[in-house]
Formats: C-alpha cells, sequence, structure tokens
C-alpha cells in the first residue's frame, strides 16, 4: 500500500514538472484570465504562496465570502488531509486533525496538537475556534509541524487567521442570510478615517439557527446556536515605517447545546480487531443508528450552554534600515458554564455541569531580515512567551434511574497554571540560483502546576452502590460534600525542535523541495479527572516529518499544481482513554502508550478554463497505523497489544472538487457555484468500538448569485444557496464508556436559503 502510495506521488510530480516544457494549447495561450497572486504569512512574512516551500493552503477573504463558508467546520473537503469535527460539549469547540495529528479534547490542560492562530495571536484552548469567518482577510492552513515558527504544540499544523485591517475610508460591507431551520446571519462591519494617523474599524456578526431535529420529551427543537461577535479595531500610522493595530473582539454563545444520541445498543459496522458482542440497552432505552435520528429523547436542556470570550491583541510593524522589528501581544480571557446529559436518555441518570475561567497572555518580538542586509540570505529570529491559567469546577451526578438531584457527586476541580517561553529562528540561504538551504530551529521551556480537589457527595441508594462506599460517603443519609484528598503538582519540560529543508527550482515557475522537521506537544496534568492515580503528568509527545513538494504554475499562469508528500513518525504519543469509573460515571485517562507512523500524499489543483469558468480540485491520501500500542484501554489493570486499531480520525482518502462560473448579464454578473466535498469512513474511538467508526461522508453545495455594480466601491449581492442538498445527516462523534454509557453527537442536513450583501 505504502509503495503505491509513493510511486502515485512520483509519477505526479514526473507529469508536473513536464508540463513546464509542453507547448501551450491555444486555448489556454488566448485567455484572458489568469491566477492571482496569493500572499501568505506562513514564514511570518509576507510571501507569494508558491514561493514558500510548505504545504499550506491559503484561501482570501473574497473566496470565503464566495464560497459562503460560515465556520471553520466548512474548510474540511476543501484542504486535503484535514478533518474538522464539532465537539459536542466544547462551546464553538473544533476537533482539528491534519495528517492524523490533532486532539479531540477540550479540558484546557491538554493542549492541540493543531495550533489555531488569530491576528497573530496562538489559542491555547479549543473553545471557539469554530467561529464564524466573516469579514477574515485571509485563513492558511500550514500542514505538517510548524515547531520553529509557530512553535507550542503544533505537531499537525496550524490554521493562521488574519482580519481585515482599516482601510482609513468611509465603507460598509453587511450581509443578511436566511435559511430553512430558523437560520438567521447579520453581519456587517464599517469602517472610518480618524484623521491622517488613525483608522478605525467595528463590526457585528451574528449567528442563529433552529434545529432539524426534535427533542420528543421537551417537544421542541434542540441543538440551536446562537452566537453574536462585536469587534473593534484601531490602525495608528504615524509614518511610513511604523504601524500599530489593535483589536478587540467580544464573543458571546448561547445555545441548548449539541443534540446528543443514545447509541448504547447499536452495534454498528464489524469490528475485525475487537468484535464486539452485542450490547445491552441503556437502562431499558436502546441507542439507534444513524438512519434513525430525526427525533431524540433527553431531559437534561433546562440551562444553555454559555461561553463568554474577550480577546484583546496589539500588533506592531517597524521598518529599520536592515528590515522589520514586529511585536505581537494578546490577552484572552473565558468563562463558560456547559450543562451536558451524557446519558443521551429521558431519565435523570448521568449529568454533567462543567464551569471553567481561563486567562491567556502572550507576547512575541522578531525580526525579518530586509534585501538591504543581504541579497543571499533572509531570515526571521525572535521571543516568545505566555502565561494562561484556568480554573474547571465540574459536578457529575449519577442519579438512580429517574430519582431527584443525584445518588452520587463526583466533583473535580482544577487550578491549571502554566507559563513557557522560547527562541526561535529561521535562515534561508542561496546556495546558486536554483538552490536554497532553510535551517531553522526553536527552544521550549514550559513549566505546568496543578492543584486540585476531588469531592464525593450525594444521597444513598440501595442496591446501587457498594456498601463501603456508602460507608464512607455518607453520614446519617444525609447529602453532604466530603473532600477525599488534595493533589498538587508541577512539572517542567523543555526541548530543541529543528527544521532543515533544500528548495530546487526547475524555473521561474516550478519549485521543488524536501525538508525535515519537528514537533513537540509538551506533557500535562488530567485536569478532568475523577480519580487520584489518574492526574498525571504524562510526557510530551513528537512527530518527525519528511516531506517532498512540488509547487508549480504552468500555460501562462492559468494551471497550478501543488503537491506534497510526507512521512511523519509519532513518538510518545498522549493517548486519552475514557474507562468506567466502577459508579456508572468515567475517568479520562492519559497514557502516552503508543508510536505510529503515518504517511501519505496530497494534490492540489486550480485552473482557470477560461474567462468564466475556474475549477478547485484537491484530493488527499492518508495511511496512518500504530508501531507499537501497549495499554490498559478497559480499567482493568490488564495490558494489552492494541497495535492492530485503527488511529482517532485518520480517513484514508478526503478530497473535493468544486467549478465557479461566470457570466456578464445586464447591469451585473451571475456566478454560479457548485462544489462536491468528500471525507472517508474514520474511527474517533480509540478501542475501535465499533460505534465509533464515523461512516464516510460526501456533502454537496450550490450558490446562485448575481451582483450590481451601481458605482464605484457600491455593489449589490444576491444569493440563493444550498448547503449539503442530499441531505447528509449523520454522527459527527462518537463516546463509549465500557459497560455503561455510549451517545454521539449528530450534525449535517439539508439547508436552502437566501443571502443579500454589498458594499457602500
Amino acid at each position: 500500500m505504502r509503495s503505491c502510495s509513493v510511486s502515485g506521488f512520483v509519477a505526479l510530480a514526473v507529469l508536473a514538472s513536464s508540463l513546464g516544457v509542453l507547448s501551450v494549447p491555444s486555448s489556454f495561450a488566448e485567455s484572458s484570465d489568469v491566477l492571482e497572486e496569493v500572499v501568505v504569512t506562513a514564514r511570518k512574512v509576507e510571501e507569494s504562496l508558491q514561493d514558500v516551500s510548505i504545504a499550506v493552503t491559503a484561501l482570501t477573504g473574497d473566496q470565503v465570502d464566495e464560497l459562503m463558508i460560515r465556520d471553520v467546520r466548512e474548510l474540511e473537503g476543501l484542504v486535503p488531509n484535514v478533518v474538522i469535527d464539532a465537539v459536542s460539549v466544547a462551546p464553538a469547540g473544533a476537533s482539528l486533525y491534519i495528517r492524523g495529528v490533532g486532539t479531540q479534547e477540550v479540558e484546557r490542560s491538554f493542549d492541540p496538537a493543531v495550533g489555531v492562530v488569530i491576528d497573530g495571536v496562538p489559542l491555547s484552548f479549543v473553545n471557539g475556534s469554530m467561529r464564524n469567518t466573516f469579514d477574515f482577510e485571509s485563513i492558511e492552513i500550514l500542514r505538517g509541524p510548524q515547531g520553529t515558527l509557530f512553535g507550542r504544540n503544533t505537531t499537525g499544523g496550524v490554521l493562521n487567521i488574519r482580519r481585515t485591517r482599516p482601510t482609513g475610508e468611509f465603507g460598509l460591507k453587511y450581509e443578511i442570510r436566511s435559511g430553512t431551520d430558523d437560520l438567521l446571519d447579520t453581519k456587517a462591519v464599517f469602517n472610518f478615517p480618524l484623521g491622517e494617523m488613525l483608522a478605525g474599524k467595528v463590526s457585528f456578526a451574528s449567528q442563529r439557527d433552529g434545529s432539524p431535529r426534535e427533542n420528543d420529551l421537551l417537544r421542541k427543537g434542540v441543538g440551536n446556536p446562537d452566537n453574536q461577535e462585536w469587534s473593534a479595531s484601531l490602525l495608528f500610522t504615524p509614518s511610513e515605517n511604523l504601524d500599530a493595530l489593535f483589536t478587540y473582539v467580544r464573543y458571546d454563545d448561547e445555545n441548548d447545546g449539541i443534540p446528543l444520541q443514545n447509541i448504547a445498543s447499536f452495534n454498528g459496522a464489524a469490528n475485525p480487531v475487537n468484535p464486539a458482542p452485542d450490547l445491552p440497552c441503556l437502562l431499558g432505552f436502546c441507542g439507534s443508528d444513524v438512519s434513525d435520528i430525526e427525533s431524540f429523547s433527553q431531559d437534561f436542556y433546562t440551562r444553555d450552554v454559555d461561553f463568554e470570550w474577550d480577546s484583546y491583541a496589539l500588533n506592531i510593524n517597524y521598518d529599520v534600515p536592515l528590515g522589520t522589528i514586529s511585536a505581537t501581544f494578546g490577552f484572552q480571557e473565558t468563562e463558560e458554564s456547559v450543562p451536558t446529559d451524557f446519558d443521551a436518555t429521558p431519565l435523570n441518570f448521568f449529568h454533567t455541569l462543567r464551569d471553567q475561567e481561563s486567562e491567556q497572555t502572550t507576547a512575541e518580538i522578531r525580526f525579518a531580515s530586509g534585501p538591504e542586509l543581504s541579497d543571499q540570505f533572509d531570515f526571521v529570529a525572535g521571543l516568545f512567551w505566555v502565561e494562561d491559567e484556568y480554573q474547571l469546577s465540574q459536578i457529575t451526578s449519577i442519579a438512580a434511574f429517574g430519582g431527584q438531584a443525584g445518588a452520587l457527586f463526583q466533583n473535580p476541580n482544577a487550578d491549571h497554571e502554566r507559563e513557557a517561553w522560547a527562541v526561535f529562528g529561521e535562515v534561508h540561504i542561496d546556495l546558486s540560483e536554483r538552490f536554497m538551504l532553510t535551517l531553522g530551529g526553536r527552544y521550549t521551556e514550559e513549566e505546568k502546576d496543578y492543584s486540585g480537589m476531588i469531592f464525593f457527595g450525594g444521597d444513598p441508594i440501595a442496591g446501587y452502590l457498594p456498601g463501603s462506599a456508602v460507608d464512607d460517603l455518607f453520614v446519617f443519609g444525609q447529602p453532604i460534600w466530603v473532600p477525599i484528598d488534595s493533589a498538587m503538582g508541577d512539572a517542567t519540560w523543555e526541548e530543541f525542535t529543528p527544521k532543515i529543508g533544500l528548495d530546487f527550482r526547475l524555473n521561474d515557475n516550478v519549485l521543488t523541495y524536501i525538508s525535515y522537521s519537528e514537533g513537540f506537544r509538551s506533557g500535562g496534568f488530567n485536569g478532568r479527572n475523577q480519580n487520584l492515580a489518574n492526574i498525571g503528568p504524562f510526557d510530551p509527545e513528537f512527530v518527525e516529518n519528511w516531506e517532498i513538494g512540488m509547487k508549480g504554475d504552468f500555460f501562462n499562469n492559468t494551471l497550478r499544481l501543488n503537491l506534497a508528500a510526507f512521512t511523519n513518525k509519532y513518538d510518545d504519543k498522549q493517548e486519552e482513554i475514557i474507562e468506567p469509573d466502577g459508579f456508572g460515571g468515567s475517568n479520562t485517562v492519559v497514557r502516552n502508550a503508543s508510536t505510529a507512523d503515518l504517511m501519505g500524499w496530497e494534490a492540489e489543483m486550480v485552473w482557470v478554463a477560461s474567462d468564466r469558468l475556474r475549477i478547485d480540485a484537491n484530493v488527499g491520501y492518508l495511511d496512518a497505523e500504530y508501531d507499537d500500542f501497549l495499554a490498559d484501554l478497559t480499567g482493568t489493570g490488564t495490558i494489552t497489544d492494541n497495535s492492530g486499531l485503527g488511529i482517532r480520525r485518520t480517513p484514508e482518502w478526503t478530497y473535493g472538487v468544486s467549478g465557479n462560473y461566470s457570466v456578464p448579464i445586464g447591469a451585473g454578473y451571475f456566478n454560479l457555484y457548485a462544489s462536491y466535498r468528500y471525507t472517508d469512513e474514520y474511527w474517533v474511538e480509540v478501542r475501535n468500538d465499533p460505534r465509533g467508526l464515523l461512516d464516510d461522508r460526501g456533502v454537496i453545495d450550490v450558490v446562485a448569485s448575481y451582483e450590481w455594480e451601481l458605482s464605484e466601491n457600491r455593489t449589490v449581492k444576491l444569493s440563493l444557496w444550498g448547503r449539503d442538498v442530499t441531505d447528509e445527516v449523520e454522527f459527527q462523534s462518537a463516546v463509549t464508556i465500557p459497560g455503561t454509557i455510549a451517545f454521539a453527537g449528530v450534525g449535517g442536513g439539508e439547508q436552502f436559503g437566501v443571502t443579500i450583501g454589498g458594499n457602500f
């Protein structure tokens, strides 16, 4: 399988390279449209996408608007080897995986393996990362470890987002979108001048959704996102050499949660490694597969999810004689309350209420050399620092068959602090007119401190708790709160992550490269533990990446073909394992239990077929398997060999194709867009319980729009659209606790609507 994949990539590369010397067909030569240059900041400076020897996909803000991408989740299928799933218990949270590397945990003590960077500020958490995409200047998806320039915990890659800057001129951009299931989005951005040196911008975005799914118990639709975002930016440009941009963002997300489907007895597909026996129903309520999820019954939607996020960012650039000094400062503050009905039945059986608060402060100062320093080399070097903390208070109620407040409470309370700093640099040396050498490295030191306490309490239920537990936890049959122990810990890790690469230009339009890089995700403590033995610390994990690639523009700059092949070696992989706690609930345990190999290839194409038609396509292939996976996956204390299991969120194939046709009609332009995005089946459950195998999914989107240009800088655009027109309702996540509970998050489904927007 692997040799076929590599040979296929080599064949593509040879074909692509040969295109540069073929004769140009007349149809291409006569085309009046060519590919536009795409500027990215994948190496912390502005460069052309085709000059950067990194596998990166970039979408401009105009493309995001044209494709009507509503949130980050809809990037899946537009980028090869990328999986993005909504996290059912994280407000606006996304489980990001790139080339099989990522994490699906929501706790802030578990570092994301794919970095999300917004306006130069990296996020230490996943909550809020699946936000709306209005007023973005660009979205860049960097694939593979980015340990040199983006640093902390970017073993999978980076999602780099930049908002638009104030223009310094009066202008209004607006959009109103209405659709089925009570969808209503309203968005606006207003730019204005404030004298010769100041420019301002304010924006507002609101997203509201109904739900295609009904809660039969409550007789209402559930799963209704309702979020608002306000932002204000101020750009200060006292001279041509200096600019400073300050941005404040307030994000509020209030919704009644993602509806969960009980799948306790649903066996799903056959698992050749661990065949599943017939599974019992949960408390008499049998689960269902994806074909029967139009409605559901849950009792715990009396409180809404509430997530509040304040973000501050300051970016300063100062041009000096030999280059540019840049500084980025960020502060994030979040507060959230998330109730969840994990049993996913009409009974008051297994509920949690998770309250979290967090603060994050970051600073980065770097220097990027200019041509005045040397025309033989350029470099970026800098310092990075982050300090963050969060507090978790969780109440878990395990009730007895429809009882009142609950029979047993398990309450982990965590106070988690982290401080990290790093020094980094990357230099590009011209060895000749065609060869360029890249050398980079980052030294990181990180310290984490954890203190926590676990409480038990509740009403004893005859026949439910062991007698000893009742004696230990309850006094005279009354509900009490009893601290059973406390734990404190601290740990420090330090690591150097290098990068080396060699670029070779076949000609002005074709770049080939080979590179080696390493990624490091620090160890930590388990903030959501209900067992003192599972607090940690657990150790860091490491990824070693080899990549070869080609980037080329052909046929008079009308065809772009970018290729990459890679191998990732995972060492000390952090495996988050959910196991039963003996009382009907669960514990999350983190073990550095495995090593793994991941390899594959990717191809991206853009073809301007004529002055009216543009076609985009991408394909990704991934072969992921464990080398060694020895661990206790059931909580029984028995270590087994699990090397034959599939790795989570590693679909073998991902691909997408889209066409955009534009033609002038009357006083404006008619535009028709259609796309198909496909993701192969993949596991989301570490034990490969068959209920954790998500089906493959193929999504078709269509947009038909007409845009009038009323006058210079004044346009009106009307669009009719359909998302997921084949109605691919599906499981997007699944969690199983052996012998007790299993539930899945549901997403997808057709939506149709109309959008009106424009500029003034």
